[in-house]
């Protein structure tokens, strides 16, 4: 009898240990996130998006409900990972070696890069008003008038003086085309240099714009590029809508997404991708959840799961590698 009390106790010493264990692995699992359209969306009743999708798809796999915790800026986020405030984080966190060494990134779940925005390019009538405008149609009509002027006095003069101020006045009428045609090459080169962006250089002669603290930032800061910094990229597409910066250099497929939506008609993206990068999903250190996430993931893109959610919030026409 006293042995089997002893086994009795035993089982539920074993038992106890194992209780606070289960309930810890039932509990949802937290993940921070923050408003990167497509993906994240957190202005509307519900969080939405390429990477909540993904998460919440990955929690079903292993078995663990999730629930997001929004938050307002890109840098808090990455904190309550860093303090281990949350489980994770997720959104369009690029995989950095700084990051990697503070705490731990799952497999990439997005190929993207950094990209430049620009005006979208005006129409060849809008174009030539533009560069006859202001003080070079101001110096053509002048030279109008005074060569037509000259040319009258010339005719009708009877005297040497009356020729003599045709002659000056059709000069003068003269120089001023000069100095329109100088003012028209000079708007010309200007509009050359800001009509696109062949090399990271040709962005010094630009005004730009990019979200602080960002990869983007680091981008411009190491190639000596100055830049506007804005908080979100929110703020930062709202400048260039203003025209209070003419470029925005930031992540792709945020930028495709703008154009596809707010920008249409505004802006043009340039092809070339200047520093090829991933997402991951931002983990503390250490994390036990690492491996099971990375396992979800990688079945997910055997399986088909990945493309489905993949092609549900970018069609076609956005293939990340």
């Amino acid at each position: 009898m006293a042995f089997l009390k002893r086994i009795a106790l035993a089982l539920l010493t074993l038992l106890s240990l194992a209780l606070p264990a289960t309930a810890q692995s039932d509990d949802p699992m937290v993940f921070g996130t923050v408003h990167r359209p497509p993906f994240a969306d957190t202005e509307g009743d519900q969080i939405t998006g390429f990477s909540i999708d993904l998460m919440r798809a990955i929690a079903d796999e292993i078995g663990r409900e999730v629930v997001f915790e929004p938050n307002e800026r890109f840098g808090d986020m990455l904190a309550s990972v860093r303090a281990e405030r949350v489980d994770g984080a997720i959104a369009n966190i690029s995989i950095t070696a700084d990051r990697e060494r503070a705490m731990d990134f799952s497999q990439p779940i997005f190929g993207s890069g950094i990209q430049i925005l620009l005006p979208k390019e005006a129409a060849l009538g809008d174009q030539f008003l533009s560069l006859i405008g202001g003080d070079a149609l101001l110096y053509v009509l002048g030279a109008v008038v005074l060569v037509v002027l000259g040319w009258f006095l010339m005719r009708a003069a009877t005297g040497v003086s009356g020729g003599i101020v045709g002659v000056v006045a059709m000069v003068g009428g003269f120089a001023l085309l000069l100095v329109a045609a100088g003012t028209i090459t000079a708007k010309v080169t200007v509009t050359a240099l800001q009509a696109d962006v062949q090399t990271i250089s040709d962005l010094q002669a630009r005004i730009v714009g990019t979200v602080a603290g960002s990869t983007s930032d680091t981008f411009l800061d190491k190639h000596g590029i100055q830049f506007q910094g804005f908080g979100d990229p929110d703020a930062m597409l709202r400048a260039f809508e203003r025209d209070e910066i003419n470029t925005v250099v930031f992540d792709g497929p945020i930028l495709a997404h703008y154009l596809q939506t707010d920008g249409v008609g505004l802006a043009r993206l340039i092809d070339k991708v200047y520093r090829p990068e991933n997402y991951g999903i931002l983990l503390p250190a250490g994390s036990a959840l690492k491996e099971d996430i990375d396992l979800a993931l990688l079945q997910f893109r055997e399986d088909g799961t990945y493309d489905t959610i993949l092609t549900r919030w970018f069609g076609n026409s956005f293939i990340a590698e």
